[in-house]
């Protein structure tokens, strides 16, 4: 066995294994912040990283699996992406186009910032904010320079008003400033490791989600790369969340039970002594 084969695999698989740390959003109401600068040594100016992840949901809208879009975070080919076109132009009707519609890329921008109305205001938090709010800040940046990243910089204020699709952000600079502690600074959360979150066998489940919810199957000899709309399979809702009875592309349908093999070879018998 090659020990250094083995050693990248067990690797990779904890690597696939590990749970992430978690984002930070807007509360609702008025929450205040300072921005931090970037967390690459030279490259401070790079502050944020682009982030999409694929929630992809049945029918009833129970989510059957969570998966990252390259595109939206690395601005390369997503493969769920494509899964999720494949399946919306074969979808037998409108509702399950509408299903597969809603599991498109989420696009939202990842920071690192203190929050200062928390429990530790002086520990840095990945702040996952909507694109619109992202573009607010850029304004303030335009506005005031790199002053708002400064050691007393001054502290934004993101109000969070409404509900569902009635949510809207204000994002404004305020008079107040806030001395980051140096501590803090050496504590920034790498977002180049965070959105490191790519798994073959997660993609897997995804894409197998994605077929099972819009009732497709991978055509036969096609490796999974061109699904075939299946009639008995339009996206019946699922009664569970747990993503282990899915099937993953390449697993094989069940063999043929004994009994029935059985069976057969004993008609065929009766019908050779009745020849």
């Amino acid at each position: 066995m090659d020990t250094s084969k083995l050693m990248a695999l067990m690797a990779a698989k904890k690597a696939a294994m590990k749970v992430a740390e978690k984002t930070v959003k807007i509360e609702p109401g008025k929450n205040r912040i300072r921005l931090l600068p970037g967390w690459r040594v030279g490259e401070e100016h790079v502050w944020f990283h682009d982030f999409g992840q694929h929630f992809i949901k049945d029918a009833s809208d129970k989510i059957q699996a969570v998966y990252m879009c390259a595109s939206a975070t690395h601005d390369r080919d997503c493969d769920v992406c494509k899964a999720l076109t494949q399946a919306g132009v074969a979808a037998a009707d409108d509702a399950t186009s509408e299903v597969l519609a809603k599991a498109k890329a989420s696009r939202t921008v990842l920071i690192n910032a203190l929050m200062l109305d928390s429990k530790e205001p002086n520990t840095p938090v990945i702040l996952e904010i909507k694109r619109g709010v992202f573009g607010q800040l850029v304004d303030i940046i335009e506005e005031n320079g790199a002053l708002v990243f400064a050691e007393n910089g001054n502290e934004i204020i993101i109000n969070r008003e409404g509900k569902g699709l009635n949510t809207s952000y204000t994002a404004q600079i305020s008079l107040k400033t806030y001395t980051v502690p140096p501590a803090a600074l050496a504590k920034l959360n790498n977002l180049d490791e965070y959105v490191k979150q790519e798994s073959a066998e997660q993609e897997r489940r995804a894409i197998a989600a994605v077929n099972t919810v819009a009732g497709m199957l991978p055509a036969p000899g096609a490796g999974g790369d061109r699904p075939e709309t299946t009639a008995s399979r339009l996206a019946a809702p699922s009664k569970s969340n747990d993503l282990s009875d899915v099937m993953d592309l390449d697993e094989t349908p069940p063999a043929t039970p004994a009994a029935e093999v059985e069976d057969d070879a004993d008609l065929t018998a009766l019908l050779a002594d009745l020849g």
